[in-house]
């Protein structure tokens, strides 16, 4: 990618599933602009002041793309499952802005994505057009190569955009921890769960709750993923506070935060129970003992490519699983004598 990178012409305009309060998406954005260096780019999100507070970048609304295309030189189309069904109108519009590039003479890049063969029908006829022609295609795992294969689509496989944010010091981690009452200096599980599939989310979080009864001295913190600020089945936060009311000590991160932040957070857990994707990435970049739940095909791909099993959403299994990676976690309450 690098090679290619050097050869865009500015100014550069970004397009993916930003300003949608993901943190999988705003890592991926945060990696592809460090990919980008001192280009001049623009970032086309739901969110434009909300991106361009998180990222430092200038942001433009999903109305503005169209007239943006003019202004810009080239197209990136950067990272994760865009143009699967669960994206709604951003997967059955983005071939067809891609190709409206094309149209245009803008190079267009797409990048970091991966590909279900299960598409929507508009974006099954058009996708493949726009790979075929495109300036540089990754894709982020095995299979979608060998779909794109299927289609004649000459892809690389490459990581997830995420792995070029930078990770942030350990206190930056520790204060995110810290504010939602997390004992930093003391074992902590971290709980990165989805709503997604109800009936998944019941059997996840009734398990948990009953694993924090069996383990009534261990912390236990929720960090919602994603906040969705249309989607409920996409806002984890009211999934936390479904957990909380079972479970009252139960920490909760909450406001707006970085992915750099979490990330950083994450490397100050004992171990990771994670539904989401980029929960899965953040505990095998901070090489913190995961306990993975699969609700998505993207999940079971990422586990197959480690030779990782999902754990199912009962209570012995999850309970075994975090007892074995607590056993591994020397960290200890030391208590200061108090001088008479």
């Amino acid at each position: 990618m690098t090679r290619v990178i050097e050869q865009l012409h500015e100014p550069v305009l970004v397009v993916g599933g930003y300003g949608y309060r993901n943190i999988g998406d705003e890592a991926i954005l945060a990696g592809l602009l460090t990919r980008l260096g001192p280009r001049t780019v623009t970032v086309i999100s739901r969110n434009p002041a909300e991106t361009t507070r998180l990222h430092g970048v200038p942001a433009i609304g999903i109305g503005a793309a169209g007239p943006a295309l003019l202004r810009h030189r080239s197209l990136v189309i950067g990272g994760g499952g865009l143009f699967g069904r669960d994206m709604g109108s951003i997967g059955r519009l983005l071939p067809l802005f891609g190709l409206a590039a094309m149209a245009l003479g803008r190079s267009v890049m797409v990048e970091g994505v991966d590909i279900d063969a299960n598409l929507a029908p508009s974006a099954r006829a058009l996708l493949p057009r726009l790979l075929r022609h495109a300036t540089h295609v990754t894709v982020r795992d095995r299979r979608s190569v060998a779909i794109l294969e299927g289609w004649e689509v000459d892809a690389s496989l490459a990581p997830d955009l995420s792995q070029w944010m930078p990770m942030p010091s350990a206190d930056v981690g520790r204060q995110l921890l810290r504010t939602a009452g997390v004992d930093t200096g003391r074992p902590v599980v971290g709980l990165a769960l989805a709503g997604i599939q109800p009936a998944l989310a019941d059997a996840a979080l009734a398990a948990v709750a009953s694993t924090m009864d069996a383990l009534p001295d261990t912390q236990f913190c929720f960090i919602p993923m994603s906040r969705h600020p249309r989607v409920p089945a996409h806002d984890d936060l009211r999934l936390g506070h479904r957990l909380r009311a079972m479970q009252p000590r139960l920490a909760v991160v909450e406001g707006e935060c970085h992915p750099g932040a979490v990330l950083s957070a994450f490397g100050l857990l004992s171990v990771v129970v994670s539904m989401r994707y980029h929960g899965m990435l953040f505990a095998e970049r901070a090489s913190v003992p995961l306990v993975p739940l699969v609700y998505a095909e993207k999940n079971v791909r990422w586990l197959d490519e480690r030779d990782l099993l999902a754990i199912p959403a009962a209570v012995e299994p999850v309970l075994a699983a975090l007892r074995s990676a607590l056993a591994r976690d020397r960290r200890v309450v030391v208590s200061t004598p108090v001088a008479s």
